[in-house]
């Protein structure tokens, strides 16, 4: 472990420290919050643990945020390759022209 350590540069060892502290942050917040809450769906309760909770709502929001920003990054890709084109064209009329 001792060479697996002196081998590591400073962001490396920064790194896995901060990791390691998270880790135990996380572990410590969730046996805190293991207690069950009822969650009311449309037609139907569910209990569940507040950390599960927690963590399904975290998931949910990184998916959807991560899918929204796809699109609008997706849109600005086509946009950026049509201008392209249209700049290609305008310099292939120009060398024509000349």
């Amino acid at each position: 472990m001792k060479e697996f350590w002196f081998l590591m540069s400073p962001w490396k060892k920064f790194k896995f420290i901060v990791s390691i502290l998270v880790s135990i942050f996380i572990v410590i917040f969730a046996i805190t919050n293991w207690q069950e809450a009822e969650v009311n769906f449309i037609f139907f309760k569910v209990r569940i643990s507040i950390t599960l909770l927690i963590t399904v709502c975290l998931l949910a929001g990184f998916i959807s945020s991560t899918l929204f920003d796809y699109r609008k990054h997706r849109l600005k890709e086509l946009e950026i390759s049509k201008l392209k084109a249209q700049i290609k064209d305008l310099e292939e009329a120009k060398i024509i022209s000349e």
